[in-house]
């Protein structure tokens, strides 16, 4: 302070002009009066007033514990606002009533969105408690019924088939849940997937069937891989239109001929549907194929690789489980080892390949400064490193805390899950504040609220 009041007073002897460029003041003596003497009284003055700006600034806080602050505020109230909804709505009754409301469907979904899991108590089991599957499934058994109608029960029946508990407690209107109930469950969109007639088979391509044929099969592929397989009976035209079946997802790319092998794969685990499917000729000479090893049509060799196909390894395995129940129904084909990983580990590796594209393209947009030197090319490479490591370890943490909450402790427990909550609210906004100091806040968010739901990153 005293030689920020000595060089003050020097200033006003002197002719020196204040700039402020970038929230800094810097000091320019002219050259007619300040001379070299001039030039290092700015300086000194400049850097006292830097000095003194971060003695004031650390004084209240540091970058870490001002975040956090800012952070916990909304984040303590968003976790009270969710227990207080986990208790009023604990009653079907009130959960049901509050669906038919206006703007009450926008609150359970809400409720039910997986973001708010990791911040607050667990909502879905009032969702199981009130049966609100059931007016969906009702909804879609209507026979006419408007696009916006039919996409939103289709939605409320994703909020439980994404948590493998809530897709096990699903049943038919008046039936209790038990092994089997929740493939019987959706029988109606079974029906709408597989079943073929005249009106499905003109059916082509680009009309808004395509959207609810992708959530019907999201939420078939996610009931499937709920049930344990000896619990996957289904019945024997959902077997042969499977392996007839056209349009989307089936013929949409390689991997949409992969993944009508793997859903087939894993609906003949079940004994009965071996049995089904050893009288059927159309999927006896679907197994009975050789298979097909094709990548995706593209320039980059990464990207052809993780969006290629293969099924020759799933067909052999399928045949061979028919074979068990049904000797001599199917000819297998012969051995093959796959070239690739399996279908769910490249969906898992072209999730990551594309969040670190978008952070490395936003860490390069923000810190880019037009300057083609190897000061500032190493300076955007280290900018550029520090935001893909802060969004390993924001990703790392999300997808660690998605372990607890998809257990049975987490769905049957009271006290546990509302200590277990609260302690991931903290430890987000803990991740969030260390975070910030990279340039990962934006790409986290945007695959968060955008590219998860694009791309079924769950």
């Amino acid at each position: 302070l005293h030689k920020l009041a000595t060089a003050s007073r020097l200033l006003a002897m002197s002719s020196l002009r204040p700039w402020n460029i970038f929230k800094t003041t810097l000091y320019v003596a002219s050259k007619a009066e300040g001379g070299a003497a001039g030039s290092l009284l700015a300086q000194q003055l400049s850097q006292a007033r830097a000095r003194l700006q971060e003695q004031e600034a650390s004084r209240f806080s540091s970058p870490f514990v001002r975040n956090l602050t800012y952070l916990m505020v909304p984040s303590a109230a968003a976790w009270l606002l969710l227990l207080a909804a986990r208790w009023r709505y604990a009653d079907g009754e009130r959960m049901r009533a509050l669906e038919t409301k206006p703007g009450g469907a926008l609150l359970l979904d809400l409720l039910a969105w997986r973001v708010a899991t990791h911040f607050g108590p667990y909502q879905i089991p009032n969702f199981c408690n009130a049966k609100l599957h059931e007016q969906a499934l009702k909804m879609l058994q209507e026979p006419v019924l408007l696009d916006h109608e039919r996409m939103r029960a289709l939605s409320r029946l994703g909020q439980f088939s994404q948590r493998r508990i809530a897709a096990l407690s699903l049943a038919p209107a008046g039936v209790e849940p038990s092994p089997g109930t929740p493939l019987q469950a959706i029988e109606p969109l079974l029906f709408d997937a597989f079943y073929e007639d005249a009106a499905s088979v003109a059916q082509t391509a680009g009309t808004s069937k395509d959207s609810h044929r992708a959530a019907m099969m999201n939420i078939i592929l996610d009931v499937v891989a709920a049930s344990p397989p000896e619990h996957r009976a289904v019945p024997p035209w959902v077997l042969s239109g499977l392996v007839t079946a056209k349009g989307i997802p089936w013929e949409d790319g390689v991997q949409g001929a992969e993944l009508r092998s793997v859903l087939l794969l894993q609906l003949l685990k079940t004994p009965s549907n071996c049995q089904a499917a050893g009288a059927m000729p159309e999927v006896c000479k679907y197994l009975s194929q050789p298979g097909f090893k094709q990548k995706e049509s593209t320039l980059w060799p990464l990207k052809a690789y993780l969006l290629s196909g293969e099924n020759p390894d799933l067909l052999r395995k399928a045949s061979r489980l028919v074979l068990k129940q049904c000797p001599g129904s199917v000819e297998p084909c012969q051995r093959r080892e796959r070239d690739t990983p399996s279908l769910q580990i490249k969906r898992e590796l072209r999730n990551f390949w594309t969040t670190g594209l978008l952070t490395a393209g936003w860490g390069i947009f923000i810190n880019w400064t037009a300057v083609f030197t190897i000061q500032a090319n190493l300076q955007l490479a280290a900018a550029t490193c520090g935001a893909l490591g802060g969004m390993a370890v924001l990703e790392t943490l999300w997808r660690v805390q998605q372990q607890p909450i998809q257990s049975d402790w987490y769905w049957k427990d009271d006290v546990g899950p509302l200590a277990a909550s609260a302690a991931m609210c903290f430890t987000n906004c803990c991740a969030l504040a260390w975070a910030s100091r990279f340039s990962c806040i934006v790409p986290f968010l945007i695959c968060r609220l955008v590219k998860d739901d694009y791309m079924d990153a769950y």
